[in-house]
């Protein structure tokens, strides 16, 4: 089925565009837009488990965008930590910092459980930041991952879960 495989690679297309989105918030509304920048990821979630559900169910070959979607994930965070540091969240030590480290660990360990964990930090800043300013929008975050685990669920433990430990485990065999 061609045509979801269109509209999952649109919905991968468009993570890469929202990272940048989040990213413009922090320059534009800088503290003011907490609340955009959390309903943008949100919305980039929601396309992250859209575009995977699509491109599985058209039982089409990967190709070029599903083989990057990695890519299209670490924008989107990357633009959630520039958002979180522009707007004086956290600092520019910490953000340098985790950059550089985030960049090396990736390039010496080429392990996609890398990737994930180094995603998860600011996404966790995130709704750290986001239960301390603006409560209902940290549980909205946490509300629509639990959600998500739900939604999920027959998936989340027998693939999601094993295929993280297996990453970790490969890294520790290096």
């Amino acid at each position: 089925m061609p045509i979801l495989k269109t509209i999952a690679n649109t919905l991968t297309i468009s993570r890469f565009i929202i990272g940048f989105i989040i990213a413009s918030i922090g320059n534009i509304q800088r503290k003011l837009g907490l609340k955009n920048a959390i309903l943008w990821l949100i919305l980039a979630w929601i396309t992250d488990v859209l575009d995977g559900y699509l491109a599985r169910t058209s039982k089409m070959p990967e190709d070029f965008i599903g083989k990057h979607d990695i890519y299209a994930d670490m924008t989107v965070s990357a633009g959630v930590l520039y958002f979180l540091t522009i707007s004086n969240f956290i600092s520019w030590k910490f953000t340098l910092i985790f950059v550089i480290t985030a960049v090396f660990l990736i390039w010496y360990l080429k392990e996609k459980a890398v990737t994930d964990g180094i995603q998860a930090v600011p996404y966790a800043l995130i709704i750290y930041t986001s239960l301390k300013y603006d409560p209902s929008y940290g549980y909205l975050i946490i509300a629509y991952l639990l959600f998500l685990i739900f939604i999920t669920w027959p998936r989340f433990p027998k693939e999601k879960v094993p295929e993280f430990i297996n990453g970790i485990r490969n890294i520790f065999k290096k």
